[in-house]
């Protein structure tokens, strides 16, 4: 019982700590006070003469790049949060589709950040055609960066709010599901995340399979739910040293709680002995 209640205290001791350095949930208050989340934009048409750069470094216009049912999602390829884990969910999904990847949809991943350039857009791109794990045309995934121009129409089109942070950037973690002539028709939002888990962002065959259905036949889907999963930089200046300084005492209190552990192991023995 003593080893039960040893371990219980421990784990009191230790998790919040673990789950406070992890945390990626930004409360609704603290989004709208920023400015942050997705202004609905449904049934309106993205602005098709929008420029962009593909992984090549080649110009594109963004209607040149639709004609076909479009799975838009806006990350910038620098972060190290839930960026890389929606993309990684995507990866893991689309093989699962029951549309024909190339030719009934097609993936749009745009960087939001100017500073992104085309070649990190290609070795994001490899990596994550790679995580696909079986063949996948090269043109049904696109990964875009823009000028600061192109990018403001796209963000402002989509009503995609976000904000450059010290660390990165604070955004919204959603797809737009786009109809064949540019049109939105739904957002799905993410708002799941499974801390710990292999993928910690998932996404359902079934619910992408009728999103790409309905995009196809151009039927906006209004009543969009507000986000209440956010991608930001979670350690804002002086937060590191504070974890720092927890840390140093979350170890001082298990070295004395095992040396107490330890103690009271020995007083169980001598007290065995005597009697």
């Amino acid at each position: 019982m003593r080893t039960i209640a040893f371990m219980m205290c421990l784990w009191m001791i230790l998790a919040p700590t673990g789950l406070a350095a992890h945390e990626e949930l930004l409360s609704e208050e603290q989004a709208a006070a920023a400015g942050i989340g997705i202004d609905d934009k449904t049934g309106q048409i993205i602005p098709p003469d929008i420029t962009l750069f593909d992984e090549n470094g080649a110009e594109v216009r963004l209607g040149d790049l639709t004609g076909k049912p479009v799975i838009l999602n806006l990350v910038y390829y620098t972060c190290d949060r839930i960026c890389p884990q929606m993309l990684a969910g995507l990866a893991q999904v689309l093989p699962q589709l029951s549309l024909v990847p190339g030719k009934q949809f097609r993936i749009l991943t745009v960087s939001f950040d100017e500073t992104d350039t085309p070649e990190i857009a290609r070795s994001k791109k490899n990596n994550y055609m790679m995580a696909i794990d079986r063949p996948f045309p090269e043109n049904a995934w696109r990964f875009l960066t823009g000028r600061k121009a192109g990018i403001d129409r796209l963000t402002e089109a989509t009503g995609f709010q976000y904000r450059r942070d010290s660390h990165g950037f604070i955004h919204p973690v959603v797809l737009v599901m786009l109809s064949p002539e540019g049109k939105i028709v739904k957002y799905m939002q993410v708002t799941k995340y499974e801390y710990g888990q292999a993928y910690p962002i998932t996404f359902a065959p079934f619910d992408l399979d009728v999103a790409l259905t309905e995009a196809a036949q151009g039927r906006a889907v209004t009543g969009v739910q507000k986000a209440v999963l956010y991608c930001f930089a979670h350690e804002p200046k002086g937060l590191g040293k504070f974890f720092g300084i927890l840390s140093i005492v979350g170890v001082i209190t298990l070295v004395i709680m095992v040396a107490f552990f330890l103690y009271l192991k020995v007083t169980e023995k001598r007290y065995r002995r005597s009697e």
